[in-house]
């Protein structure tokens, strides 16, 4: 009897009129913020970031409170004592990860020296305290009330719209007028970097979606989509899109070996980003048409981007790929080919294809993308031996990786737990002395707000235990996702999105165009594991108490207990 009463304050609790009024508030927000937001630029280029941070603080911020207001008072109303408490034995093991990078960030931010930027976050960054916990809360708030599948499409369909106006003003074409337009700018996102950002979660999504799609309506748009997503990533012009692409690659490369079917969808993929290129090649012979970033004095792109868009290599590429898939349809159809009798062979060789893959990588990157240069063994002062890499590696990111790498060094035992605050890198290591003249002298009027390395900024500004928490919900979210994905696809899409954005900052940083995204899928992905946990824990008999197919799911919501 205990059991069905708990069962019914959960189906009351998840069938009430607060849930119904909080999924409907989320669902506002999230429309907001997958069409108006992206395409929200009222003074064009000119302190775009700014704008652009403006309107998600005030849209989140009302959301979270008024999602918060409702939850707090239905609660009160119903006099649920234990409401609290059924919420801490729910939670998974990310839920605890999300929640104690909320507790260091609170921590970090009352022990940091510059509360100033640590609460609101440095000046056209904004990535304090009040955004890193807007951050988890979207995470929380979407994980236990956004039902997403009847949405993603209207999400990917407003990200075409971006991506295509980008690949437009990389052509040097401008459908929509921009104050303060240069060639760093693109779209209606603003710098490269910012654009990147977000193309490495949505275009993610829609590749995987394709990637996971069965035959008919659905499939052609996804397919579509990746076109679309595929030529943007390739046109505009940060090279850390290529390391997304890499990981794309390898990642699906492996899943594949699961069948033939999944095989013909990564051949199918690796088709379409060649036939992007082709597109790309293409549209410079039109007439007003000029590739306008990183371009050498004949005309021509540079880099990675310069091989896929000027040389013959990708259309070799392109017709083998094609002879190939043909053939492995007509073997497959006489009963020749079943991928699941070389699954071990195929994984063995990765390996070898990932070594591969990433000397291609780094061998053809110039200058406009990541330099090497040979550097000897050093001695420093304190005599031991060490590497010192080349400071002009990855665009400067060699010399940015140091000051984050020896801003920690320099804290004292305590801050290296608890780091000097959110957002608050660039006032650090300009208040240390040793840190300052080092980094002027390779930055000079630049200042330097983070280490272009997101988890290397993470700790430097949280410590290690704002690390630890970080990466934890991440890791913990991949693999529990990861699990799962053999039964529902969504999961492979949460997974693979969530390396892909990991993988991109690794050379990049947290900021308002991609991160509130990522945690949104975090979210997104939890509820799907919230619904997938409760269904295989309840037991049958107690679904007798239960009004129908609704009821179940909702109940599900209730009892789950997580990981």
């Amino acid at each position: 009897m205990n059991g069905i009463k708990g069962d019914q304050k959960g189906i009351e609790e998840n069938t009430g009129l607060h849930t119904r009024l909080c999924r409907g508030i989320i669902a506002v927000y999230f429309f907001i913020m997958v069409v108006i937001y992206p395409l929200y630029a009222p003074g064009g280029y000119v302190r775009i970031g700014e704008v652009k941070y403006f309107f998600f603080r005030n849209v989140t911020l009302v959301m979270l409170a008024v999602v918060g207001s409702v939850i707090v008072l239905a609660a009160l109303v119903r006099r649920d004592q234990e409401w609290i408490v059924r919420q801490y034995r729910r939670m998974s093991v990310t839920d605890w990860f999300a929640y104690g990078y909320c507790l260091v960030v609170m921590v970090s931010y009352l022990c940091s020296d510059y509360k100033k930027d640590a609460l609101w976050g440095a000046e056209g960054w904004y990535m304090g305290v009040m955004s890193q916990l807007m951050f988890v809360l979207l995470y929380f708030f979407f994980s236990r009330f956004f039902c997403c599948g009847r949405w993603l499409g209207l999400w990917l369909f407003i990200s075409a719209i971006v991506f295509l106006l980008g690949i437009c003003n990389r052509y040097s074409i401008y459908p929509v007028v921009m104050e303060g337009q240069t060639e760093t700018f693109i779209s209606t996102l603003g710098n490269i970097n910012w654009f990147c950002g977000y193309w490495s979660v949505t275009a993610t999504i829609g590749i995987m979606l394709y990637w996971c799609s069965a035959k008919g309506a659905g499939r052609v748009f996804w397919g579509i989509y990746s076109l679309i997503a595929m030529l943007s990533g390739v046109t505009q012009g940060s090279s850390s899109a290529y390391l997304v692409y890499l990981t794309i690659l390898i990642v699906l490369f492996v899943l594949s070996l699961s069948g033939n079917v999944k095989m013909y969808r990564f051949l199918e993929l690796c088709m379409i980003f060649t036939t992007a290129c082709q597109i790309g090649r293409f549209m410079q012979k039109l007439p007003g048409f000029v590739y306008n970033y990183g371009v050498e004095q004949q005309g021509k792109s540079t880099g990675i981007t310069g091989i896929l868009l000027d040389s013959n290599v990708v259309t070799g590429i392109f017709l083998l790929l094609v002879g190939f898939y043909l053939v492995l349809r007509v073997l497959d159809r006489g009963g020749y080919f079943r991928l699941e009798k070389f699954r071990r062979r195929g994984i063995l060789t990765v390996g070898v294809a990932v070594v591969g893959l990433m000397g291609v990588f780094f061998t053809v990157m110039r200058d406009d993308a990541v330099q090497f240069r040979k550097t000897a063994f050093t001695v420093e002062s304190d005599g031991y031996l060490k590497v010192i890499p080349d400071e002009n590696w990855g665009n400067g990111r060699g010399a940015t990786w140091n000051c984050g790498v020896n801003a920690y060094r320099y804290m004292d035992s305590f801050h290296k737990f608890v780091g000097v605050g959110p957002d608050c890198f660039a006032d650090y290591i300009y208040d240390v002395p040793q840190l300052a003249s080092r980094t002027m002298g390779e930055f000079a009027n630049m200042r330097l707000t983070n280490a272009h390395n997101e988890w290397l900024t993470v700790l430097v500004n949280t410590g290690g235990l704002g690390l630890l928490c970080y990466a934890g919900i991440y890791v913990t979210a991949f693999i529990r996702f990861m699990k799962r994905a053999g039964k529902k696809p969504l999961f492979h899409v949460c997974a693979i999105a969530l390396l892909a954005y990991t993988v991109h900052n690794m050379v990049s940083f947290q900021q308002i165009l991609s991160t509130p995204y990522i945690f949104m899928v975090l979210g997104i992905g939890e509820g799907l594991v919230r619904e997938d946990e409760c269904k295989r824990a309840q037991p049958d008999g107690d679904l007798a108490i239960l009004d129908g197919q609704q009821a179940e799911g909702q109940i599900c919501q209730d009892n789950n207990t997580g990981e």
